[in-house]
């Protein structure tokens, strides 16, 4: 019975990036700026840029004073702008000195515009690429409506376009402190397994995409990265190097094998069950989400391994042996670029938070908010999840490899206590997403109604 043992819940925290591209004019323009045809925009206006400064950096920051008016403290935030541990000296703390109110930055990754809005900008007017990042939350009722409220201004007061080549991301931690390392081992591993069926949840340009690339194809551990067969201990430094490895090694690797088989699900797939039929989610696929031409990916990790993925329970075995938040990073990580789950923070100071960046970008306040509450929600249950709950997990995700109607990612939201997120996922990716839709979503996780 030990097996079944759930370990303690952490309380998490999280924050999001929202990339997106807004409208902007110069105060003595008086026309209409154009906009992408056929693009229903939010009822807002254009960011009106006062004085002859029309810079990029101008406009960055009026957004960003605009906000920091609107929004001069922040609920649920981790640490508050009053708040005094945040000394240089205080380590413990003082990573979040950054992230106690929201901000607005520029990103390289939005500096060229994408050809819509190419031809949509002169020098009184146009669209500029800007990233609106919240204060780290705590992952409550509280700092979900942070971002709700956040997503409700954008759309009243500006016009946004949220462009393909954008993206939503969402950082997952613990506060100020480091997720235990046996959590972080876990998430790595579910994360891992669970990737080809959590691209599903996202559109198909985002999983062929190099800056949130899939672990599962790219990763080191995918590659045969394996850590040292007498790792240090795990306060040091480990390396991730690849060796020969010696019968004990192989014995291990068999025996930890043969515990996923011998809970091996049936092989038969699983029937749609009344809750499916009834929210009308789509036939599971016949086909793996990633069906990607791996050369332009390939192209931007400078000389990657030609090799394919090693077998997704050899990479899970590494993971969970893995002795220390470096070893872990190091694994998951894919050449100079982040992927779709990203730990390399698990080897910095700057944040301490596992960063999920598959999303597209978004600023529906329900879209946000359910896409937050499932990064949170997947790293919540792999945390504290039971040896034999994450088997079982691990296994579906491996079944659904060689037979995607088996398990999609449907399922995997409703076993892991995501089913109200799952029903925005299906109404987002099918175009139904309604406002009865919304007020159902909202009342299900008790936030309150808007008028």
């Amino acid at each position: 019975m030990a097996a079944r043992t759930k370990m303690e819940k952490v309380k998490l925290s999280f924050g999001v990036e929202m990339e997106l591209y807004l409208a902007w004019r110069a105060e003595t323009f008086t026309g209409t700026v154009p906009a992408p045809p056929g693009v229903k925009l939010s009822p807002g206006a254009p960011l009106v840029i006062k004085g002859g400064r029309l810079t990029k950096g101008a406009k960055i920051k009026a957004l960003a004073l605009i906000i920091e008016e609107a929004f001069p403290s922040s609920a649920g935030t981790v640490v508050s702008l009053d708040d005094r541990k945040l000394d240089k000296r205080n380590k413990e703390w003082y990573h979040l000195e950054a992230y106690r109110r929201w901000d607005v930055i520029p990103d390289g990754s939005l500096a060229i515009p994408p050809d819509e809005l190419a031809d949509l900008n002169s020098t009184d007017y146009g669209w500029i690429g800007a990233e609106v990042v919240s204060p780290a939350l705590w992952a409550t009722n509280e700092g979900f409506d942070e971002v709700r409220r956040m997503c409700e201004f954008l759309q009243k007061h500006f016009w946004i376009y949220n462009a393909r080549k954008a993206g939503f991301h969402v950082h997952v931690g613990n506060g100020n402190e480091w997720l235990p390392l046996n959590s972080l081992r876990q998430i790595a591993a579910f994360l891992y397994a669970a990737d080809p069926v959590l691209a599903q949840s996202h559109p198909r340009h985002r999983t062929n995409n190099i800056y949130c690339a899939s672990p599962r194809l790219y990763s080191n551990v995918s590659m045969g990265r394996r850590n040292p067969v007498n790792p240090t201990q795990p306060d040091l430094p480990t390396e991730s190097v690849e060796v020969e490895r010696p019968s004990i090694y192989t014995r291990a690797e068999n025996a930890v094998r043969n515990f996923f088989k011998s809970r091996a699900s049936p092989t038969k797939p699983a029937e749609d069950n009344k809750v499916r039929k009834r929210d009308q989610f789509p036939p599971r696929p016949t086909v793996g989400a990633y069906d990607i031409d791996r050369e332009p990916i390939g192209r931007g990790l400078y000389n990657p391994i030609p090799v394919g993925p090693v077998p997704m329970i050899t990479a899970v075995t590494e993971i969970l042996r893995s002795a220390d938040r470096a070893a872990i990073s190091r694994l998951m990580s894919i050449g100079p670029i982040r992927g779709a789950y990203s730990f390399v923070q698990l080897e910095q100071e700057a944040k301490r938070t596992i960063e999920f960046r598959q999303a597209a970008s978004m600023v529906d306040p329900v879209q946000t908010v359910a896409y937050a509450r499932i990064a949170v929600g997947l790293c919540q249950f792999a945390a504290s999840a039971s040896r034999d709950d994450l088997t079982k997990i691990i296994l579906d995700c491996e079944m659904a490899e060689q037979t995607p109607s088996w398990f999609d990612v449907y399922d995997l939201f409703m076993e892991v206590g995501l089913y109200p997120e799952a029903k925005i996922v299906q109404a987002v990716l099918s175009g139904t997403l309604t406002d009865d839709k919304r007020r159902e979503y909202w009342l299900s996780r008790k936030h309150a109604l808007r008028l």
